[in-house]
């Protein structure tokens, strides 16, 4: 039995429609079968930490003859403003991450539990999913709330340690791994992510979206103002092809087969939760698949270490977790059953970076605004979802994602990244 209340602070817009809410009744009934409770919804972010879905927490108390006792669990929905759906693409975003929760995670799952590995060594760094809806405008994503066993999200604007950066690698590392002992073992299972179209690609018609990108090219190029002839010449050499020719070469998987893996897609901090034991980093989960791709591994790599770690950070430790990277990746494809000096040599995965190292660059120029800018900066997506669809040309600073809050900021972190990206040799 139920007794449901729903916390309606907010646009109307914004919260779920009666379809969702029908759909978190049945859910929790399931989930706690005769037994009487009431629910809350809560924000479970904070502004700024989220722009394509909307979640919520939902708080549960069960009442039970023994006394009240709690739980709750995290309701994904995306925003039902068309506008925003269709600037923000979000329904495309939606379907990708059911496509990940519902067919790829499971396949990962399934395959990793054929070869009885332990939950120990296996790939397992992401959240139980108990229910997706995909209709178009009641889409919803219903996940364990990671809250309950003491992940938390790690604060953007600290810089990561030695031991997360080290954490994610070897995550990065088994998920990748089980690609290719998927490819080498059951390549047919594979078939339907090649065939996926990158999110990106999807948009790359878009002509307010094109304009966007080659104003954040114009951005990067007066962030090098002040630095010497020859890193901007090299950065203008680069810029001489359309972004979108670019990106698009970079991260299609299918045009550097067999090296080509299924990738989380979206590797920035707000997307990952670490749990702590004595101040340790002992665990972490990846959240947000809705960027899920088929690309060279590579690309989850240069999107993670040039976006959510410094250079001072990169100049004492970047070929150190690269080497973590490669080896507990080669460490799970033999615990897998195949053979990792075939399926991906060391000296193959040095070729990825060398060629597809420049990405880094694409990444943190669309992504760095979003990581610098501080949570009250942050501008109305509805408003600028309106401007953006009227046809106003929107650059960072017209946009509001780049203000005089992080400025600075972002001119530094950005500047490090070309130069890094020149000096490694990844954009000549």
């Amino acid at each position: 039995m139920d007794n449901a209340s729903e916390n309606t602070n907010g646009p109307v817009s914004d919260y779920p429609n009666s379809v969702v809410l029908t759909a978190l009744q049945q859910l929790l009934e399931r989930k706690f079968p005769s037994q009487l409770f009431t629910y809350e919804l809560l924000p479970a972010t904070k502004k700024g930490e989220n722009y394509i879905g909307i979640l919520y927490r939902i708080a549960v108390k069960l009442d039970v003859r023994t006394g009240s006792s709690y739980s709750s669990l995290i309701l994904k929905i995306p925003p039902r403003s068309p506008t925003r759906r269709k600037q923000f693409f979000i329904r495309p975003c939606f379907l990708r991450e059911s496509l990940a929760y519902q067919e790829f995670l499971p396949m990962v799952k399934r395959f990793q539990n054929s070869k009885d590995i332990s939950k120990e060594y296996g790939f397992h760094e992401y959240a139980e999913c108990f229910h997706i809806s995909t209709d178009e405008f009641d889409e919803a994503i219903f996940l364990e709330d990671l809250a309950l066993q003491e992940f938390a999200l790690f604060d953007r604007f600290d810089d990561l340690r030695f031991e997360h950066v080290a954490m994610v690698m070897h995550a990065y590392a088994k998920l990748h791994a089980v690609s290719f002992a998927i490819k080498d073992q059951e390549p047919e299972a594979l078939d339907k992510f090649r065939k996926i179209q990158d999110i990106f690609e999807q948009r790359k018609d878009d002509p307010n979206l094109n304009n966007y990108f080659e104003g954040l090219k114009k951005t990067t190029q007066a962030c090098m103002d002040a630095e010497s002839d020859r890193y901007q010449r090299v950065l203008m050499r680069f810029f001489e092809r359309p972004f979108f020719d670019i990106f698009l070469e970079l991260i299609n998987g299918n045009k550097y087969e067999p090296y080509a893996v299924v990738c989380h897609g979206d590797c920035w901090s707000n997307n990952i939760m670490f749990k702590y034991k004595d101040g340790k980093v002992i665990a972490l989960r990846l959240l947000d698949w809705q960027l899920l791709r088929y690309s060279s591994p590579v690309t989850d790599l240069m999107y993670f270490l040039f976006t959510c770690t410094s250079k001072e950070f990169r100049r004492v430790y970047y070929d150190e977790v690269l080497n973590l990277y490669y080896e507990e990746l080669v460490k799970h494809i033999y615990r897998l059953g195949s053979n990792p000096s075939k399926l991906f040599p060391r000296e193959k995965f040095n070729e990825e970076l060398n060629r597809r190292g420049a990405v880094a660059l694409l990444f943190a120029m669309i992504v760095l605004p979003i990581i610098t800018i501080k949570s009250e900066d942050v501008p109305n997506l509805e408003e600028l979802s309106e401007r953006v669809e009227t046809g106003e040309f929107i650059n960072l600073k017209e946009s509001g994602l780049l203000c005089k809050g992080n400025v600075d900021t972002y001119g530094k972190r950005m500047r490090d990244v070309v130069i890094d990206c020149i000096d490694s040799g990844y954009i000549k």
